[in-house]
């Protein structure tokens, strides 16, 4: 990015120079020789101010002066030129490729108003499509990292007091937390842009890593909001809900395969409003995954007390009880982390 500063100010401080120049070359004996120079090196607006500064006492003035027309004909041919070799760039979204062939262009005419107002555009869409690489990358590493849980978890389960085992099992847990960390960032700058399912998709993903507060809570206030203006929009009309029937059983499906169950505990509360009898299949469905849920939730957990992750087992028991809150096992073991953790503070201190 500084470089790209840079070399816009380069070409603007040239420009500056440019009519300096002209006032100097239009005073010389062998203007014609220059103007010559500059036409062949794409130089044409050097070549016309320095005409355009030409005293009409100039022994050459009449001459130069007629070639005006032919050098505004090839000034305008050149960055013609120049703007189909940069739109083939943009025809494979080479941005970075195509804001070079300006740049060299803007080298020898820095104050063309086309050759600027289209590098600016490529400048805007590389920076675009460089953040969205990212993203996509980011996202990726994330649901790989889902994809492998279990096997390293199955991993130590197997060879539960081998070191080498507990240290790749102690990385693969900074890793989570690593990447839930950076999917959290996506989210809240794709929220701030209006992105919504960027969002979801990258905050459902950091919470399933490593459950946490802060994408829970941008989460429940995303659908929040959805929620907000389905409910005025039901509101504003009784028959919208009706029509509302296939977003909700949309948004469930989505929810269910991001595995946002509270967030298809909301939805399906939002059918249940709509209509209880046709909301009662997916009731049923949405029970079952949390059982499943919290089962996994309750034996990671467990995993992790284990090894001494006292603080990250009490987060995912936590994160179970959000699924299911009365559930004794899930309270029981919760409480007897809190206890250790406080014993341990307390030992500490």
């Amino acid at each position: 990015m500084m470089l790209k500063r840079l070399t816009l100010l380069a070409l603007i401080a040239f420009s500056l120079v440019l009519s300096g120049c002209a006032q100097f070359y239009a005073r010389q004996g062998n203007v014609d020789a220059q103007i010559d120079f500059w036409v062949e090196n794409h130089q044409y607006d050097r070549a016309l101010d320095t005409i355009a500064a030409l005293e009409p006492e100039h022994e050459q003035y009449t001459e130069l002066r007629q070639r005006t027309g032919v050098i505004e004909a090839k000034r305008e041919q050149y960055i013609e030129e120049t703007l189909d070799e940069a739109q083939q760039f943009e025809r494979e979204q080479e941005w970075a490729e195509a804001v070079k062939v300006l740049d060299r262009a803007l080298f020898n005419l820095p104050e063309a108003p086309e050759l600027r107002a289209q590098r600016q555009e490529y400048e805007e869409r590389r920076l675009a499509s460089v953040h969205e690489s990212e993203q996509s990358i980011l996202l990726a590493r994330g649901r790989y990292l889902l994809a492998i849980r279990d096997s390293e978890e199955n991993l130590l389960k197997a060879n539960p007091d081998n070191f080498f085992a507990q240290q790749r099992y102690r990385r693969f847990q900074e890793d989570l937390k690593q990447v839930s960390r950076e999917l959290y960032v996506v989210g809240k700058q794709s929220l701030y842009e209006n992105d919504t399912p960027t969002a979801i998709q990258a905050l459902s993903l950091s919470n399933r890593l490593a459950p946490n507060d802060l994408s829970q809570e941008l989460l429940t206030s995303i659908q929040q909001a959805a929620r907000a203006d389905r409910t005025a929009a039901r509101e504003e009309q009784a028959a919208v809900a009706e029509r509302q029937w296939p977003v909700l059983e949309s948004s469930f499906r989505q929810a269910l395969q991001l595995n946002d169950l509270l967030g298809a505990r909301r939805l399906v509360s939002e059918m249940k409003e709509i209509n209880s009898d046709a909301a009662e299949p997916f009731d049923e469905q949405l029970q079952e995954r949390i059982d499943r849920e919290a089962n996994a939730l309750l034996e990671r957990g467990r995993l992790l007390y284990g090894q001494g992750f006292l603080q990250e087992a009490l987060e995912v028991w936590q994160e179970a009880l959000q699924l299911k809150p009365d559930d004794p096992e899930l309270q029981a073991s919760a409480q007897r982390a809190e206890t250790f953790l406080k014993n341990l503070d307390r030992w500490g201190d």
